[in-house]
């Protein structure tokens, strides 16, 4: 189920290393290439709205497996695209149907006894990141060779080579509850007025999201125009990503141990200085790599303990829409944050999105810190 969720929530990573190729190719100023990368998130976010909540109602392998199919054919049709506008679209598409990695994780918290919820948490959530990452530098790393065509070929064979572990190992058990889809999205308000965990925990978990995604959006233009590296060395900048995820799934023994009250605002702490690091040493790229590992394991070692504990707030036939609460809110959050960070981006270079990630950071550890008092 992690391999799984991993290669599904990498699409929302897809475009931002070859969104130069692309645009150069397509005919559109480098300024405007962010569109497909703001666009991809966009439609991950209608997705956790209008998919992850059918997690309460239908069986998660049948889902799962659909969304996979339907995740490949936007992107091969991406790859065949000869305007800028419809492959922009077809980033849309694919990430809303790419959502399949929080359906599972809903599963998987429903399943899992509590004593070993947050270790659950972790190895899944760990494993996001190692897909964000490990898809995004394999990308990068070949699409100056390859083409930018030829590796969303690549990452579409990767989806659609999930439908068959989805068939042999994702739930094949019909979640608690027979209620309607339409029920099921209208009962969605309810839920958050009902709990005050899950909405304290969704916004913290939104603002260390957005800060870790204002960066890593950049991280291109970065490498490409402040730097002056080639597509395939920026792409080698996703290993600091990739560290970040392999450190969440190692401590997936320790978060238990610690305790939510002590392991958020730590793992906060660290994404807090991490950006700060950013901010004041942009012109270093080891200050900029060391920074990025701590935003990247900071934010990821957060969402253990916010989500493992928004999702245990409401009754476990609801999980799917608390989900779909938490992550909604996240990535709607995120696709405003890596908008504004192209605006900081144009203003203030990298050190600018560097000082955006920190106030997104420090707001995110102030919300948990009153969060811990519950």
């Amino acid at each position: 189920m992690a391999v799984i969720a991993a290669v599904g929530v990498s699409i929302i990573y897809v475009p931002q290393p070859i969104q130069t190729l692309a645009a150069q190719e397509l005919g559109v100023p480098l300024e405007q290439s962010s569109s497909a990368t703001v666009a991809v998130q966009a439609g991950y976010a209608i997705g956790v709205v209008f998919l992850v909540s059918l997690g309460d109602r239908l069986i998660p392998r049948v889902q799962v497996s659909v969304q996979l199919a339907a995740t490949a054919a936007a992107i091969l049709i991406a790859a065949l695209a000869r305007d800028f506008a419809l492959f922009t679209a077809m980033m849309f598409v694919a990430g809303a149907a790419a959502t399949i990695g929080q359906i599972l994780v809903s599963a998987a918290l429903r399943l899992a006894p509590p004593a070993v919820r947050a270790r659950t948490a972790a190895v899944l959530v760990g494993s996001l990141l190692i897909g964000l990452f490990g898809v995004r530098t394999l990308l990068g790393l070949f699409a100056d060779a390859l083409g930018w065509r030829t590796v969303l070929v690549g990452a579409a064979v990767l989806v659609l080579a999930c439908i068959p572990l989805t068939v042999g190992f994702a739930p094949r058990s019909r979640p608690p509850g027979s209620a309607g889809y339409l029920a099921i999205l209208a009962s969605i308000p309810r839920i958050v007025a009902g709990s005050g965990t899950l909405r304290l925990l969704t916004v913290t978990h939104a603002l260390a999201f957005s800060a870790f995604i204002s960066v890593w959006s950049m991280v291109t233009l970065y490498g490409v125009t402040e730097l002056g590296l080639t597509v395939a060395q920026t792409a080698a900048i996703g290993l600091a990503g990739l560290v970040g995820g392999a450190a969440t799934v190692a401590s997936a023994r320790v978060q238990p141990r610690i305790g939510t009250r002590l392991a958020l605002p730590l793992s906060l702490a660290a994404l807090v200085l991490g950006a700060g690091g950013i901010a004041l040493f942009s012109h270093s790229v080891a200050v900029v790599l060391a920074g990025l590992f701590m935003v990247s394991f900071g934010m990821s070692s957060s969402q253990v303990s916010s989500q493992a504990n928004a999702l245990a707030s409401v009754d476990p036939a609801e999980s799917g829409r608390a989900n779909t609460v938490f992550m909604a809110t996240t990535f709607i959050a995120s696709s405003g944050a890596t908008a504004l960070a192209v605006v900081v981006m144009r203003s203030w270079d990298y050190a600018g999105v560097g000082v955006l990630s920190l106030a997104l950071g420090a707001a995110s550890l102030a919300v948990a810190l009153v969060a811990s008092r519950r």
